[in-house]
């Protein structure tokens, strides 16, 4: 097969995935909530962190640049989700907390996405495995080609 014809193959693999994972329909989120997906992953990686984090702690963890995670912070402050402080070590930076309200809202979250997967487990099968070796391996190439750029 022609590389140009595996390219467009995982391409449009890829693409598949998103829609069917209703990453572009709002109504239709995993995590059971109508929060947007960076919303969703910021309170998952705040709740399972467990101690305060910074802007580009958080960014980092979700690859997307800084200016953008602090966009979505001053969302996630307003919707009472999330206590930006001064870090104690860095006058420059925020530390990141969750809320009561973000606490609650990403254990929700959690279960919510967890019952998800699980459904999906459950039609894979003894599957699961294989799919998810396969999806890390997508994920460190797609890691290594944004190291390379």
């Amino acid at each position: 097969m022609a590389a140009d014809t595996k390219a467009r193959r995982l391409r449009d693999a890829v693409r598949h995935l998103m829609v069917a994972h209703g990453a572009l329909e709002e109504a239709r989120r995993p995590c059971g909530t109508p929060l947007s997906i960076p919303h969703a992953y910021a309170l998952l990686e705040l709740l399972h962190h467990g101690e305060p984090m910074t802007v580009s702690e958080l960014a980092a963890k979700l690859a997307i640049d800084r200016t953008n995670v602090s966009r979505l912070c001053v969302r996630m402050e307003e919707a009472g989700d999330l206590d930006r402080e001064a870090h104690p070590d860095d006058g420059r930076a925020r530390a990141l907390r969750l809320t009561s309200k973000g606490k609650r809202v990403a254990q929700t979250v959690d279960e919510q996405s967890a019952h998800h997967f699980g459904r999906l487990a459950k039609r894979l099968g003894d599957d699961v495995g294989e799919v998810v070796a396969a999806l890390d391996r997508l994920s460190r190439a797609m890691t290594s080609i944004e190291e390379d750029e």
